[in-house]
């Protein structure tokens, strides 16, 4: 029922079905539930081709990290309005984790901490200040110029790359529960 003015309107709804097969469930509107899918489990013959298989995933996930990272970086630069909706914060993270916890699927689950646990060592490596990548490039630039850069400088620019990243935490931490107010 929608309210205009003093008179009143009737609207037809329809459920339509999730997943397209009718004999699942039907909603109107929103629909919370998992975009986990599946984890496809690889049993190796020798354990030379599970350290092989394992190393090939790992770097499989960490390619990717690192394109989505450099891929951020250009719509960043290009000044696309849409980053927000492209990056997930601290709450998609855990609404991820809770979609593979929800699956009681162990390789899932270990997937995803696998996933984590990638990410935050490509983030971390990224030479912006107050993250590792960060202290490595004041090293480099220490042995470039053979000069010690002066510690106060160094906590100065350590604490402005804090506050950025800090705020970007906020902004993506908005843009996801933005994300879940407009699904």
């Amino acid at each position: 029922m929608q309210q205009q003015s003093s008179s009143s309107r009737t609207v037809n709804i329809t459920p339509r079905p999730i997943s397209g097969d009718y004999k699942s469930f039907q909603t109107i509107g929103v629909s919370l539930t998992p975009n986990y899918i599946r984890t496809e489990t690889v049993h190796a013959k020798s354990f030379k081709q599970a350290a092989q298989l394992s190393l090939d995933r790992v770097v499989d996930i960490t390619y990717d990290t690192s394109s989505s990272v450099m891929n951020l970086a250009k719509f960043i630069t290009n000044g696309d309005k849409t980053v927000g909706q492209r990056v997930s914060g601290p709450i998609g993270a855990i609404k991820v984790g809770s979609d593979v916890f929800a699956s009681n699927d162990a390789s899932a689950i270990f997937a995803f901490a696998a996933a984590i646990s990638i990410n935050l060592a490509v983030i971390n490596s990224l030479p912006l200040p107050a993250l590792d990548g960060g202290q490595m490039a004041f090293v480099l630039g220490e042995a470039v110029y053979g000069e010690k850069i002066d510690q106060r400088t160094q906590e100065e620019i350590n604490a402005v790359a804090f506050l950025i990243l800090f705020l970007a935490s906020i902004g993506s931490s908005i843009g996801d529960v933005e994300g879940f107010l407009i699904q």
